[in-house]
């Protein structure tokens, strides 16, 4: 579904993505791991093109995206949530979900796919009129997830979708990422809860100082000594 071969980014004069190279198939979970500063989340900007890539290639269903506008990348079936977990504060939960339906594709779907929200997050149903500003951290993020589901994506990127939740959440949040696959959506993320995201992950990648240093299955690197030592605490 998406391949990316040797990737490289830089901020001006200064690389920090060197040859990076990855998958993520179809039904799948795909987690990009590794320390801060490592050139993770610099990864996926250039994957949906909010960052110009100095090398490589990044391809989605067999077509090119380097060159390409974001805009027209969420239109082929692309979507990411930011770490910021953007929505409009002033607006109501229904409000915001209304605004992810933007593509031709999601506004013919609309009313099948804010039911489909509804019913993973049954709590967005009931704070639907409630203003975003009002909405706890892990209410927050389930509303970022409903609102890029919205636009019904064939690939989800997540930067960081536990980052700042309380642990109870987070495993929440990770049931429900498995939830999407199941509905046929991919999903490629970002995760510094490591031991969460191997669990969750059908493949992971090690990221570090820019280049993928280890890969795997979920069960192969929470099995891997160097990953257990450097990411796991054992």
């Amino acid at each position: 579904m998406l391949e990316v071969e040797g990737l490289e980014v830089a901020y001006g004069d200064l690389q920090v993505v060197w040859g990076v190279s990855f998958r993520v198939d179809r039904d799948s979970i795909v987690a990009i791991l590794g320390p801060n500063g490592a050139g993770k989340t610099t990864t996926l900007l250039a994957v949906m093109g909010l960052l110009p890539a100095k090398a490589g290639s990044v391809r989605f269903e067999g077509e090119e995206l380097i060159g390409l506008p974001t805009h027209q990348i969420v239109d082929r079936g692309v979507v990411m949530i930011p770490e910021e977990r953007a929505a409009f504060q002033s607006l109501t939960v229904a409000e915001n979900l209304e605004v992810g339906a933007y593509t031709p594709r999601a506004r013919a779907e609309y009313e099948e796919t804010l039911a489909e929200v509804y019913e993973i997050f049954p709590r967005l149903a009931e704070r639907r009129k409630q203003s975003a500003a009002t909405l706890s951290g892990g209410e927050r993020q389930m509303l970022a997830i409903g609102k890029a589901l919205m636009a019904r994506p064939r690939l989800l990127i997540l930067d960081e979708p536990s980052l700042g939740l309380a642990p109870i959440v987070v495993e929440d949040i990770f049931g429900v990422i498995r939830r999407i696959r199941d509905r046929g959506v991919s999903v490629l993320m970002v995760e510094q809860h490591v031991e969460m995201a191997l669990e969750v992950a059908d493949h992971a990648y090690i990221l570090e100082m820019g280049a993928i240093v280890a890969q795997g299955t979920g069960m192969e690197l929470e099995a891997d000594p160097r990953v257990q030592e450097a990411y796991l605490s054992l």
